[in-house]
């Protein structure tokens, strides 16, 4: 018997590094938003001989308890009290080291296959498993807009219905470590944000108002990565000619996010992406 689940992939609307810990964590504050695309198909597959099995359809993406989704499988089996006995397998749509989250989201894929199966962990429990794993894995158990802080493994839900805004992703193909990132932050963009974005960030996507998500964008990461990559200021210059009403990186880079008007203004652009830049990839939302 074989289970599978779409392992979606996430955007950050908003980031703001609030201060940098003595253990070198940033603590942060950030609105995560879920995408269905890229999203990765994640396989369970049930067999006769003990110990996790994991492989992948992209190559040299690490396997077994290598990756962290495999480590999740191990972590569930331990907290759960079941013998591990399963083969799992990724089919992988989102691009690695982009800023969109695909290894906490596989890892998080693999614990609901489990639970859902089994039923030996409550929500609580399982949220708490997750976070051993990594920040971000409690947010793709839910999959629906959250605001994290600490070090984003602390989530809340705003009240209502948050209405995402047509969204374009482009990644240029290259990775960037998250550590590069965070390590290259500038001294003078840590610190508290008083300006009010992110509640009337929050405001927007509940009104469904492209113009006011757009106008609240926000990623204190951002600068040191269109310093050190000037394709990410090309493309981010390049949307905002053709249509976008704001764009800009998300998590850690390098990927970026544009956001558009209407539908059709987002089918548009991703086509004039496409067409200008042929080594990136495009993905509508």
């Amino acid at each position: 018997m074989a289970l599978s689940i779409a392992s979606r992939s996430k955007i950050n609307l908003y980031l703001k590094t609030l201060r940098r810990r003595p253990d070198r964590y940033h603590e942060i504050e950030t609105l995560f938003l879920p995408l269905d695309v890229p999203a990765d198909r994640i396989s369970l597959d049930f067999v006769n001989a003990p110990g996790i099995r994991l492989t992948s359809s992209l190559p040299g993406l690490p396997e077994n308890l290598e990756n962290l989704a495999g480590r999740a499988a191990l972590a569930y089996s331990d907290m759960a009290g079941i013998p591990a006995a399963w083969s799992i397998r990724i089919e992988k749509a989102i691009p690695v080291a982009a800023g969109m989250g695909g290894g906490s989201s596989n890892a998080a894929a693999v614990l609901r296959l489990l639970n859902d199966h089994y039923g030996k962990l409550s929500e609580k429990d399982l949220a708490a498993l997750a976070v051993t794993l990594g920040a971000d894995v409690p947010f793709f158990l839910q999959n629906r807009p959250a605001i994290a802080t600490g070090i984003g493994e602390i989530f809340r839900y705003p009240a209502g219905e948050l209405i995402a805004p047509p969204i374009l992703v482009v990644n240029p193909r290259f990775p960037v470590s998250s550590k590069w990132a965070y390590c290259n932050i500038a001294p003078e963009r840590i610190g508290a944000d008083r300006s009010g974005r992110l509640d009337r960030l929050v405001e927007a996507l509940r009104g469904n108002d492209p113009k006011g998500v757009a106008e609240n964008l926000h990623n204190d990461l951002a600068a040191a990565l269109y310093k050190k990559f000037p394709l990410l200021s090309l493309l981010r210059d390049f949307m905002l000619e053709h249509g976008a009403l704001n764009a800009e990186i998300t998590g850690s880079g390098p990927s970026l996010f544009a956001v558009c008007p209407t539908a059709e203004s987002r089918t548009s652009l991703a086509h004039a992406v496409a067409d200008a830049f042929e080594s990136v990839s495009v993905f509508e939302n």
